[in-house]
């Protein structure tokens, strides 16, 4: 049986993965510690600004790597989720997010909702883990940009119309990622039948 070659995940982009991580807990302590929401917002940002040179740096000097790929899109979740329910927790009942916010929030986070089982069946059945696709890219971007303008928007009720609308958009794309992801966790599953039944024959 041929032995994998070792990746060698120190590098820079695992290390800004990593950062992205840290960032999401400092934002969880933001939140509940009362920091101003323009502190929030910023610290955000930054986490996201990981996100894009992660993948550029990896890919510009060869330093990809698939620890570093599923390290990327679990950092990515983290942060989301993070983010969101330490707000939906602090600010639930006082009136800061109406109904509109709370739709706003599941809207752009559609494919997180519909793919979290799929994601759990694949962590605890060690699957791997489905390739990326450009809808997921642009779901995570349009994330970092509509996640940050419903913030304001709660605070400011500026724009609301607009907000609504990026975020119905940023659930498109949403439900074509997890239709993908979906898809690519199926083929996945029955190309693994299929090579057990020629490996039996």
């Amino acid at each position: 049986m041929e032995e994998r070659e070792k990746e060698n995940i120190y590098n820079v982009p695992n290390f800004l993965t990593l950062c992205r991580v840290l960032i999401s807990l400092t934002l969880i302590y933001f939140v509940f510690a009362g920091f101003s929401i323009k502190t929030v917002v910023i610290t955000f940002i930054i986490a996201m600004i990981t996100d894009a040179l992660d993948g550029q740096i990896a890919r510009r000097f060869k330093m990809t790597t698939e620890f570093g790929r599923k390290f990327d899109v679990m950092a990515d979740r983290i942060l989301m989720l993070s983010a969101i329910s330490a707000l939906l927790i602090k600010f639930a009942t006082t009136g800061i997010f109406t109904k509109i916010h709370f739709l706003m929030l599941a809207l752009i986070m559609l494919r997180e909702i519909i793919t979290l089982p799929f994601a759990v069946y694949g962590v605890v059945k060690k699957k791997a883990f489905p390739p990326t696709r450009f809808l997921g890219k642009l779901t995570t971007f349009l994330q970092a940009i509509v996640f940050p303008m419903i913030l304001l928007n709660a605070y400011y009720g500026t724009f609301e119309d607009i907000v609504l609308g990026c975020a119905i958009v940023n659930s498109v794309a949403g439900l074509g990622a997890a239709y993908y992801y979906i898809g690519d966790v199926s083929n996945n599953k029955s190309q693994e039948i299929k090579h057990k039944v020629n490996k039996i024959i």
